[in-house]
């Protein structure tokens, strides 16, 4: 495997996939040969479907299966077999709404964050509606100080971007600039300052201060960019403006957070309150009580 997933990860470099991505489709295609003990190249589409088979045996989720199929189809298109799995399915995932934290939710996770490096970090992400890549690849100079906004480079489909600097977060930015005195990198390594801090170590903290809040949804760092989506709507901002601060290409991606409000905040009458419907006469001798069915 060891000339193959080099020429993998070359190929996959020159189509502009991300790191994180190279290294799970490289995991995959490591997988599938390991199964099989033998090269991927001459592995037939029949084992193929039978690889399939194996990993929904062990309950693998859909998401999962996606990223295999992704990685398989673009292994084959690198060896100028672009349809070779073509005959399977892709793998369907099921629409889940994300989890969101509300405005106190965040609050508390911010208060608790006792280190000045984490709580900038943190906070510029939910107030700027950033990803976690993005905040630890801001350099000092992609803050307009002046204009409130940030620059956002070479992101996800190496897109650049504007977004809004919150007043708040800029009055812990020069707090953090002063005390940490950065170079090039915002967010830098404590031991090198020209070496990004550890994602990992980030999810880690978050994880931390999310159990330490008591806070029992499933959520992570990428949430906070969830939940400045969802406030933002929930705050009658246009989706349009919130598309173009997020680096969505397409509107299909940001009207997911319409499904995200608070629904008590949308001032949405049922229509049975809006109806000329009464229900005061529950204790009238004209309703039966209800069957007991054996």
């Amino acid at each position: 495997m060891g000339y193959l997933r080099d020429n993998m990860i070359e190929e996959m470099k020159l189509r502009d996939y991300s790191d994180t991505t190279i290294d799970m489709y490289t995991h995959c295609i490591f997988v599938l040969a390991h199964y099989y003990m033998k090269s991927p190249l001459l592995i037939s589409q029949s084992e193929i479907r039978d690889f399939f088979v194996y990993l929904r045996s062990k309950s693998t989720s859909p998401t999962k299966l996606c990223i295999y199929y992704s990685a398989i189809k673009v292994f084959y298109s690198i060896h100028g077999q672009p349809h070779y799995i073509d005959f399977l399915p892709r793998p369907r995932v099921p629409f889940k709404i994300p989890e969101v934290l509300d405005e106190s939710e965040i609050q508390t996770i911010l208060s608790l964050c006792r280190t000045l490096r984490y709580k900038l970090l943190f906070a510029l992400i939910y107030s700027s509606g950033l990803r976690i890549s993005e905040a630890l690849n801001l350099k000092v100079t992609d803050i307009d100080i002046l204009r409130k906004t940030i620059h956002i480079r070479s992101s996800k489909n190496m897109k650049d971007r504007y977004t809004i600097l919150s007043n708040k977060a800029l009055s812990l930015l020069n707090f953090y600039l002063n005390r940490y005195k950065p170079e090039s990198l915002l967010f830098f390594a404590l031991h090198d300052k020209n070496r990004k801090m550890q994602k990992r170590h980030c999810q880690q903290v978050f994880h931390n201060l999310v159990k330490e809040a008591h806070i029992s949804k499933n959520v992570h760092v990428h949430t906070l960019r969830h939940s400045f989506a969802t406030h933002l709507l929930e705050h009658d901002t246009n989706i349009f403006y919130i598309m173009k601060l997020l680096g969505h290409s397409s509107i299909k991606s940001t009207i997911i957070y319409l499904h995200m409000q608070r629904l008590d905040k949308m001032n949405i009458q049922s229509p049975l309150d809006m109806a000329d419907i009464t229900l005061n006469d529950f204790n009238s001798n004209r309703l039966q009580p209800a069957l007991c069915i054996a």
